[in-house]
């Protein structure tokens, strides 16, 4: 493999590099590694479960546009690097999701209420379509990691790996935050087809994501054994309504899709972007890779 080489400021290798990080995610890790709070821990994690599939979702929503956007090639080398990205999350949480399958956590029953979603869309969703629900769950990745990097107290006290892990995510998932949007915007031509496109996909689609999140949290805990701990259940609320107070605070975030003059650039992530690559920079240089040419 040849090393890295930087390419110019504003070029996609620069803004969002192909990264083949390694994370030792083993049962050396705390079960509830998150400062030994289950119900918190278990958030994120239902978090991991959800990406394999959704991330897979996002890649082939997005890459049948590839040849679709009028001879963009910046906006072609955009779609292929948020490919290389959404890949190497698969294969990171892919490893997580295996530490918690080895905790009787049911990984695959979970991916199976996914994969039939998926496969129903599928059928019954336009491209286009399944294009403005990626835009709108992208948009739900780029503000909780807008939260996470712009305070990099939300992941004190949590086990040193994981807490690399998810602001590696994070990282990325500012990096390539434009990209699904900017491809859907291409897609539809017109402005007033397009907003109602993607404000009634993001209605709809929140509906789902909010009932899956509070599902997978709840089947999760009940593994631990802490369905009815309802002192673990409100530490969760606190620390998400409150103190950090993560929905809170990204709920400002959520409503700028509904402008019209929304765009994902409008949400400065400039400065935690990086404030974050500087703390991770000798883990992520030493990951960054020559991506192959698009075949």
């Amino acid at each position: 493999m040849r090393p890295f080489r930087r390419a110019p400021a504003d070029s996609t290798a620069s803004r969002m590099p192909t990264r083949d990080v390694r994370f030792a995610i083993d049962a050396r890790i705390p079960r509830f590694w998150y400062r030994g709070a289950c119900h918190v821990t278990r958030f994120f994690d239902a978090f991991s479960v959800m990406f394999p599939l959704g991330e897979r979702f996002f890649i082939e929503s997005v890459r049948p546009f590839r040849d679709r956007v009028g001879g963009n090639a910046e906006l072609a080398a955009d779609i292929d690097a948020f490919v290389r990205q959404e890949a190497s999350h698969i294969r990171v949480h892919r490893l997580y999701n295996a530490r918690l399958a080895s905790q009787h956590v049911p990984v695959d029953a979970l991916e199976a209420l996914l994969e039939k979603r998926q496969r129903n869309a599928a059928r019954q969703v336009s491209p286009v379509t399944r294009l403005a629900l990626t835009a709108c769950l992208e948009h739900y990745t780029t503000i909780l990691a807008h939260r996470l990097l712009s305070d990099p107290a939300i992941l004190d006290g949590a086990d040193p790996t994981m807490a690399a892990v998810w602001r590696w995510h994070a990282i990325e998932e500012t990096e390539h935050k434009t990209v699904a949007f900017d491809v859907f915007a291409a897609a539809i031509p017109n402005a007033v087809r397009r907003y109602v496109v993607r404000c009634a996909a993001m209605l709809g689609i929140s509906v789902y994501f909010v009932i899956d999140l509070i599902y997978f949290v709840h089947r999760l805990v009940a593994v631990d054994g802490q369905t009815w701990n309802v002192r673990g259940w409100l530490q969760l609320l606190r620390w998400l309504f409150v103190a950090p107070g993560i929905f809170t605070r990204v709920m400002p975030m959520w409503l700028l899709w509904f402008s019209p003059r929304f765009h994902p650039d409008r949400l400065d992530s400039n400065a935690a972007l990086r404030a974050a690559r500087a703390a991770l920079e000798p883990y992520l240089a030493s990951a960054e890779r020559e991506p192959e040419s698009h075949a």
